[in-house]
């Protein structure tokens, strides 16, 4: 039975639509069961990408699910995976999962079932520039596309986006469109249908003044209507513009943005610059209660000094007037479906650029931050959802520099990478105190202090060469999960000692390591020497009396030990659990310890920690061989070399791995 459709942060309308035959019937091929699995619409802003999609979907034919994220306006990766999940497996909340279980669960879906998906502003989470430029900053967002633009899929995945798709490009089942103008025909009906009046002559003509690109056709054909008594033929008062640095389609854009500039009043300027300074849009209570709040009285009348009568001063009913004055020049949009406390006010790309110095960024966000705060609704998040104002005020204070307040606003947010299973979520957090998101430059705060949580953001990403990187010198010791998992042994035989406080956690990598190195008895040694205190220490001695095979040297009442009424952390005890189970397999205890294995595994999958994937599926596919299981045993290990070869683990280390 088909799912009712699921629309998350939904695309903007526009407000007429021509054109584009060829790329419709593109899509309604694909969705038909014709080629592309995924098909990327890229082109400069307000070409008409979003149009595009918006059209195909209102005319949708009956299929298994449909699915559109905007990451315009939801721009966390994770919760989308986690929201896409949620509509393929019928769940009212989306699951507190690992990225990597979701993007496993949804490539089996899209290749069972026929999907109309829509992935809206890829450029939001798209690498902006360097090496990596045009490629997907949370990695299983990237996996989950390009897996699927590798298959034939009975659906269609499409994508819209101003960056280029690398990624993409030789994908057998991908293609990638870049969009064109619109064609004189659908500029001149654009401005027709606006109410721009002339002969045909004036229309062609103030169409090619903004380039035929439909959002400078679109705001020119408002402006002409509202503020020039709707004549086409005085485009010709516009501004000349050209931004350096400005691809042409902004500066056809910006022209008439500039021209709006110079006409409309000052309040309905500032009232715009408001409403589009949220890094997240917001409701249109939500934004009329800011219009109305103490903190932009502040910002308008003793920072800037405007001298019309404050909006505090102003009627609820003035205030919707204005922003209905927005809304009818389509400077903002209203976002949304059904209830009115879901439907959003946003506004495109190149109008918030447009806008974006009337008040300062920088006064801006101190507003903005100081009304996010002091909100009297404002509570702790209970998910990765609920997040969601918090995340709004911890961008508003970076915005603003207050670095130490948005410090404290990550902090009160409690270690999302593992509350939320979130550490990609956590990790874009920690890259806004870089210029430009680089950890690798040194942080825009002197007080920053979280290099350690980054770097065990990427561990648990897989990202192990980054985390490597991203300890600081005085941590160097951390690096020795990301070290063991990458294989690099020799940094343990070249260092057999570590500063205070982690002599005991070197040690025990260091007993782990060299029994991979085959230094059998050195490493016993070592490991009966380690009084271990914690669980990250007992992990790795326990690996290495597992690989020596002398599990009989080892205590399990201290291994188990818990103390009374002592919180344990979820991984924490999948730790223990993991090396319980090795131990009754190694000592023939247990009885059938395949449901126990299975669990596990499961609860590993669902949580992420790829190198603990790896070690409890070669545990299981021992277990399995003891059985005479081997046809279990090949898939257990076909899927374990698939995630050693996805996050680079133990490359040069696997025979090791797979000894008993």
């Amino acid at each position: 039975m088909p799912r009712p459709p699921a629309i998350h942060h939904c695309t903007s309308q526009p407000l007429r639509f021509f054109g584009r035959a060829a790329e419709l019937a593109l899509l309604d091929g694909a969705l038909g069961g014709d080629e592309p699995s995924v098909a990327a619409f890229v082109g400069p802003g307000g070409q008409g990408k979003t149009a595009i999609v918006q059209h195909w979907l209102a005319r949708l034919p009956s299929c298994d699910g449909v699915f559109l994220w905007s990451f315009y306006r939801g721009k966390d990766s994770d919760l989308c995976l986690r929201q896409m999940l949620a509509y393929a497996d019928g769940l009212d909340a989306p699951p507190e999962v690992s990225a990597s279980w979701c993007v496993d669960r949804l490539v089996r879906v899209l290749q069972a079932e026929r999907w109309a998906v829509v992935l809206d502003g890829a450029e939001v989470v798209q690498h902006e520039q360097g090496a990596w430029f045009g490629r997907f900053v949370h990695p299983e967002l990237g996996r989950l596309i390009e897996e699927l633009a590798s298959i034939a899929i009975p659906g269609v995945v499409v994508l819209t986006s101003r960056f280029a798709l690398p990624s993409l490009e030789h994908r057998k089942h991908a293609r990638v469109i870049s969009l064109d103008t619109l064609d004189v025909v659908s500029a001149v009906g654009l401005l027709e249908t606006l109410g721009v009046q002339g002969s045909r002559e004036e229309l062609t003509d103030a169409a090619r003044s903004c380039g035929l690109h439909a959002k400078a056709v679109e705001l020119l054909g408002t402006f002409l209507v509202h503020y020039q008594e709707g004549k086409g033929e005085r485009h010709r008062h516009l501004p000349s513009l050209a931004m350096e640095g400005a691809s042409a389609e902004e500066n056809h854009v910006m022209r008439v943005l500039q021209a709006l500039h110079a006409t409309m009043p000052l309040e309905l300027k500032d009232i715009l610059a408001l409403a589009t300074s949220f890094r997240q849009p917001p409701v249109e209570a939500r934004l009329c209660e800011y219009l109305h709040s103490a903190p932009v009285r502040h910002l308008l009348h003793e920072t800037w000094g405007r001298g019309y009568a404050s909006l505090q001063s102003r009627s609820a009913d003035w205030l919707r007037d204005q922003v209905q004055k927005l809304v009818d020049l389509r400077l903002l949009e209203r976002v949304g479906s059904g209830q009115a406390d879901s439907i959003v006010l946003d506004a495109h790309p190149l109008v918030r650029r447009g806008f974006e110095d009337v008040l300062g960024t920088g006064h801006a966000a101190k507003s903005r931050a100081g009304f996010l705060r002091g909100r009297p609704d404002r509570r702790a998040p209970m998910s990765l959802e609920d997040a969601r104002e918090e995340v709004e005020l911890f961008h508003a204070y970076a915005d603003a520099g207050l670095w130490n307040e948005a410090d404290s606003t990550f902090v009160a947010l409690d270690n999302p990478k593992h509350r939320f299973l979130a550490p990609a979520f956590e990790r874009d957090l920690l890259l806004r105190f870089f210029p430009n998101g680089d950890w690798r430059q040194p942080p825009l705060w002197s007080g920053f202090g979280r290099q350690r949580s980054l770097a065990i953001c990427f561990e648990m990403l897989g990202q192990f060469e980054d985390a490597i990187e991203a300890y600081r010198p005085a941590d160097a010791p951390l690096r020795g999960d990301a070290l063991i998992a990458l294989g690099r042994l020799q940094p343990f035989v070249d260092q057999p000692q570590a500063p205070h406080p982690w002599q005991t956690l070197w040690q025990a990598y260091r007993a782990h390591a060299l029994c991979l190195l085959g230094h059998c008895e050195q490493a016993f040694a070592l490991a009966q020497s380690i009084v271990p205190t914690d669980i990250y220490e007992w992990a790795h001695v326990f690996e290495c009396l597992l690989r020596l095979n002398r599990l009989d040297a080892l205590d399990l009442g201290s291994l188990l030990y818990r103390a009374p009424f002592a919180d344990e952390h979820r991984f924490t005890a999948l730790a223990r659990e993991r090396m319980r189970l090795d131990y009754f397999r190694v000592m023939g205890e247990g009885g059938d310890l395949g449901p126990a294995y299975r669990a596990l595994l499961d609860a590993y999958d669902k949580g992420g920690l790829p190198f603990e994937r790896v070690l409890t599926r070669l545990s299981y596919a021992r277990w399995l061989a003891a059985t005479n299981d081997h046809d279990q045993v090949n898939s257990v290990l076909a899927g374990t070399a698939e995630i050693c070869q996805r996050f680079g683990i133990m490359q040069r280390s696997m025979a090791f791995l797979s000894r008993p």
